[in-house]
């Protein structure tokens, strides 16, 4: 059993997963925050308020005008505007995964210059980066990390 555990390991998964329930959290905390507001105000209407609040739709309604909220305040690009929470944490995943791909280039592009590779091979390694940073879904990113926990490249983390 390999014991070695290797830098960055597990730290996107542990990080999407806090994000996507610290959001689930603040969506929730907000329809109470409302619903809570409504039952003082309105006291002759408790069940029906009960009811709406247990109510998918009216929570994905809710959670809609929370993200044009969001987008209005600028907490949120325009773009994603009346996005349902499920859309706009797919969004925000999907933007962080592309500014990480997008850093991981702008790294190794250094690294290599830094290094004194030749300018062959810093524009073969950019060419080779470059038609992966566009069209792939951050649920695709298995893809990558498979390939690279090959036998062929196996050797790269372990030397």
């Amino acid at each position: 059993m390999d014991n070695n555990v290797d830098f960055g390991d597990g730290v996107l998964d542990e990080a999407k997963a806090d994000v996507n329930n610290r959001a689930k959290g603040l969506v929730k905390i907000a329809i109470d925050a409302v619903f809570d507001y409504l039952e003082g105000k309105v006291k002759d209407l408790p069940e029906i308020i009960k009811q709406l609040r247990n109510n998918p739709e009216t929570e994905q309604k809710i959670a809609a005008l929370w993200s044009e909220q969001l987008s209005e305040e600028g907490f949120v690009p325009k773009r994603y505007n009346g996005l349902p929470d499920n859309l706009l944490i797919s969004n925000f995943r999907q933007d962080g995964y592309l500014d990480g791909l997008y850093a991981g280039y702008v790294l190794a592009m250094m690294a290599l210059a830094d290094n004194d590779a030749s300018k062959d091979i810093i524009l073969a390694t950019r060419d080779y980066i470059r038609r992966n940073l566009i069209g792939h879904h951050y649920d695709d990113r298995d893809e990558f990390i498979g390939q690279y926990k090959d036998e062929k490249y196996s050797w790269i983390d372990k030397t």
